[in-house]
């Protein structure tokens, strides 16, 4: 926003987790008082995308635990892996590269903010690429927004809570079942 607009500390009081980078990009245009219209968007995100690249060069992310392990062992047991997040493709490309998870997912099998804004229609989306024939469909994640996702899909929701305010916000929202961390415990609630 600063090298678009002029705008300091934009995401200051933002809360950014659970949140899809179009609706995030939109409402940090209204609240600067920018015309949120298509090609804003467009713009704010691209500036995203090239700011994470820098960004990344210097930093990473780092898994939850064993999330390899994790998708390894569903698909060991048949289990189709989808991905859904409310990145867009080429910036959750950009992050699991970073948390060295780019080979654990395939992008073909997911929904991403670019393919909507509101994170139920990611999902769906996650779901048509991944498993088009009506599977029963296990949402796993990290905040409410999942787990409203995950009902609005009639999925069971697994919240992975690495904090006790997370695993309280999970709760709240109604989670089937919290884990601590990507492990066994997640393998086990997935395949519950």
């Amino acid at each position: 926003m600063l090298d678009l607009y002029g705008v300091e500390r934009a995401t200051d009081h933002v809360r950014v987790a659970g949140g899809t980078d179009p609706a995030l990009a939109r409402a940090l245009l209204v609240r600067a008082g920018i015309p949120a219209d298509d090609h804003a968007i467009e713009r704010l995100l691209a500036s995203y995308l090239a700011h994470l690249q820098v960004v990344l060069e210097t930093r990473r992310y780092y898994p939850i635990g064993d999330v390899p392990g994790v998708v390894s062992g569903l698909r060991e047991r048949g289990v189709k892996v989808g991905l859904a997040t409310g990145n867009l493709r080429s910036g959750a490309q950009i992050k699991l590269a970073s948390a060295g998870l780019l080979s654990t997912f395939s992008l073909d099998h997911g929904g991403f903010g670019s393919d909507a804004e509101a994170r139920a229609d990611i999902v769906r989306q996650a779901i048509l690429r991944c498993a088009p024939d009506g599977a029963t469909v296990v949402v796993v994640g990290d905040t409410k927004h999942d787990v409203e996702a995950g009902r609005a899909v009639q999925a069971r929701i697994v919240g992975v809570a690495t904090s006790e305010e997370a695993r309280a916000e999970l709760m709240t929202a109604g989670a089937d079942a919290i884990v601590d961390t990507c492990g066994e415990a997640l393998l086990r609630e997935v395949l519950a």
